[in-house]
């Protein structure tokens, strides 16, 4: 089957990294796709990038354009720009749909945007949407046209074939805003097994950085205000008053970093909390391998931190806030666990359990790691995918399947 897979991001970070994950996953299953990106962007070529192009990072090209209206527009210019692009969008979407008259679109949501539906209903071909967010949740940039956005968002699922949605949250939000029920999907973001069934030690991690003989406290992503990563540092300077043996590892970069450097100095922590930076994405297993328990002190509450599933992946502890996302992949207890939202005390309590535990962090991450190799894997992604678009009305969503499983523990 041929798809035409249609986005409008900068193509990086865990977006390129879903949408270079679930073409892949087509092509292996004997699918062609097209993808139709912003010019200049490439998902392929920079998945792994920090998702914002800062002030101090060189752009070439295109990018200068994205930079400029990514870090100089002020808010309403920049979804004055997102609206426009609609306009810009039949040029570069139609010829490809000229050559492809047997193609499905499959479209990433974006804010203020349409004419993808627009030219795939015009063309009479099946519509695929996949949301991860939607106007009325936090947004990193905020939003200001929100009642806009909403008005677009209704007549948009109401023409689309189907709505995959990466939560639950999401996909309750979705029917409430004019999507038919029947329509709409749940799939979470996922992982390619072929990462992680090798195994990649992260012994050689753990002897570079100063971790032998620690208990890692870890975790792996972007750091923005609302991941709350200086209360995992808070918790852990109080876990080490009985647990010396406790470090924290932080792996990534982000708006937040100095901040956390500045509260690890302020709490007397500064070389118990290890900042690696941005690493290479081929790196991060082994860089989750050299963790003990990896933590989510917070999250929104409609995303699929792709973080998760790989922490998972790689069998390690998860403790993670009790939110609609959270649920759709942990079983309390069962393959992590899961704290009341912004119960920091709770978070502190259910680290400390696994600090002290080892056997019980065997126990989670190796069910953990079971459950994400079966259920969410970006070629059983892929199959729905092709499955809705040839119009098999029996697939069975993500939250089906789920249910049945989880019914048996």
């Amino acid at each position: 089957m041929q798809f035409i897979y249609h986005h409008r991001t900068m193509g990086r970070s865990s977006q390129a990294i879903h949408i270079r994950s679930l073409v892949e996953a087509l092509k292996a299953d004997g699918h062609e796709v097209t993808i139709v990106s912003p010019p200049g962007v490439d998902p392929f070529k920079s998945a792994g990038m920090m998702p914002f192009l800062r002030k101090g990072d060189r752009a070439v090209g295109l990018q200068r354009i994205w930079k400029y209206i990514s870090c100089k527009c002020p808010q309403f210019l920049f979804e004055l720009c997102e609206l426009l692009y609609n306009l810009f969008l039949p040029f570069r979407l139609l010829p490809v749909l000229w050559r492809q008259p047997d193609a499905a679109i499959y479209e990433r949501h974006a804010y203020f945007m349409f004419m993808g539906v627009l030219l795939g209903k015009w063309s009479r071909r099946p519509v695929l949407l996949e949301v991860n967010e939607l106007p009325g949740f936090t947004r990193a940039r905020g939003l200001i046209m929100e009642r806009l956005a909403r008005s677009i968002n209704t007549w948009i699922f109401s023409q689309v074939d189907h709505v995959l949605c990466v939560s639950t949250v999401l996909a309750d939000e979705a029917q409430q805003r004019g999507a038919r029920s029947e329509r709409v999907h749940v799939l979470p973001n996922a992982i390619d097994p072929d990462r992680f069934r090798t195994p990649k030690p992260g012994q050689s991690v753990r002897a570079r950085l100063g971790l032998e003989r620690s208990i890692v406290i870890g975790h792996v992503g972007l750091f923005y205000r609302w991941d709350r990563l200086d209360v995992l540092i808070e918790a852990a300077k109080i876990i080490r008053d009985s647990h010396p043996n406790v470090r924290v590892l932080l792996v990534g970069d982000g708006p937040e970093m100095e901040k956390l450097r500045q509260t690890a100095f302020r709490l007397g922590i500064e070389r118990e909390v290890v900042f690696s930076g941005p690493v290479p994405r081929d790196d991060v297993p082994a860089y989750i391998d050299a963790m003990d328990i990896c933590v989510l002190p917070d999250s929104n509450a409609f995303g699929s931190p792709i973080a998760l599933f790989e922490f998972m992946a790689m069998g390690k502890p998860c403790v993670a806030p009790d939110l609609g996302p959270m649920r759709d992949v942990i079983d309390d207890n069962v393959t992590g666990i899961l704290f009341p939202h912004r119960d920091y005390d709770a978070l502190e309590q259910a680290i400390l359990r696994l600090v002290e535990d080892s056997a019980l962090r065997s126990r989670l991450g190796a069910r953990a790691k079971q459950t994400v190799f079966e259920r969410h894997t970006w070629a059983a992604n892929a199959r729905s995918v092709a499955r809705l678009a040839l119009g098999e009305s029996s697939v069975k969503t993500f939250a089906q399947v789920g249910q049945v499983d989880c019914d048996t523990h």
